[in-house]
């Protein structure tokens, strides 16, 4: 008879048969590095060339790491090894931005903490970039192997908002604030006073549609009650305008400046509100040169004998 000495599976089935009855044999692995220690330790197998220098080196390497990292160097250690791997954060593009510095862009991205192209969390970037004043919206692609590009979409200022204590705050047509006024080039836009005035200031534009020319003598529009607006013009007076029909009270006002030059008299305020009449309230100096004059008449007709 023959004994079958045919390996399967990487060992061979005559240690199978040798080994005694009643023991645990090791597992497939386990026998593989134990036949392996075994063979080093007879000498039947050589011990490769440089293997204890290889061994030395790994070990001081590991130490090296381990006295970076109790050092609290570990952060110059990943950065190291992101440069070492090519994707590294190395080229960042931002377009878009005009009021929005690229100082604040990347502040707010904070990449002294993400400096790895493929770690970068695009959400909670773009995220981070909405919470500027300035930006409505962003869009962050990578491109690889190492830069970033950025595209900012930002906020277009509409009109000035005053509040109670006499600050001005930036606001969009829909009425959302952008921020305090910093620049003095927005003073040019707007301005409107009052509670809700942010929200209804979107009006402004088809306010003075039938008579455009007088919204280069405007002040400031003032929202009265939640309803409707004051405008106040530049030498001072006051125009009331009516809750609806704003386009046929403007259309009368214009008409009387037209006949009657109305915005150059000493009138503090006109009052357009009712669709009959117009209401007209004079300046101190005016209504006190008036009064002067109607009792000069009084006296005058007195003295003729003639009761008013």
């Amino acid at each position: 008879m023959f004994a079958m000495t045919g390996k399967q599976g990487g060992y061979d089935r005559t240690e199978r048969s040798a080994a005694p009855d009643g023991a645990r044999s090791l597992p497939r692995p386990a026998r593989r590095v134990a036949r392996s220690l075994s063979n080093l330790a007879t000498g039947r197998t050589p011990i490769p060339r440089h293997l204890g220098s290889v061994v030395a080196v790994v070990f001081f390497a590991a130490c090296g790491v381990n006295a970076v990292m109790v050092a609290g160097n570990g952060e110059q250690l990943s950065r190291a090894a992101i440069e070492l791997s090519g994707f590294s954060i190395d080229d960042i593009q931002i377009s878009g931005n005009v009021e929005t510095s690229e100082i604040a862009v990347l502040q707010s991205l904070d990449l002294d903490t993400s400096i790895s192209l493929h770690g970068l969390d695009i959400d909670r970037a773009r995220g981070q970039l909405l919470n500027l004043p300035w930006v409505a919206d962003a869009d962050i692609r990578k491109i690889y192997p190492n830069t970033l590009k950025i595209s900012l979409k930002e906020r277009k200022p509409y009109a000035l908002w005053q509040q109670e204590d006499g600050s001005l705050l930036m606001i969009e047509e829909s009425g959302n604030v952008i921020g305090a006024l910093t620049e003095a080039k927005f003073r040019r836009l707007p301005l409107v006073l009052g509670q809700g005035a942010n929200l209804a200031a979107k009006d402004l534009d088809s306010l003075l549609t039938s008579w455009p020319e007088l919204s280069n003598r405007v002040r400031a529009y003032k929202r009265i009650d939640g309803r409707r607006w004051d405008i106040y013009l530049d030498n001072g007076m006051i125009v009331k305008l009516p809750e609806t029909g704003t386009d046929a009270a403007v259309a009368r006002l214009k008409s009387l400046e037209e006949t009657r030059q109305i915005l150059e008299r000493e009138i503090a305020a006109i009052d357009l509100r009712l669709d009959d009449r117009i209401a007209i309230q004079l300046t101190p100096d005016a209504l006190e040169r008036r009064d002067a004059e109607v009792e000069q008449l009084k006296k005058s007709f007195k003295n003729k004998g003639v009761r008013l």
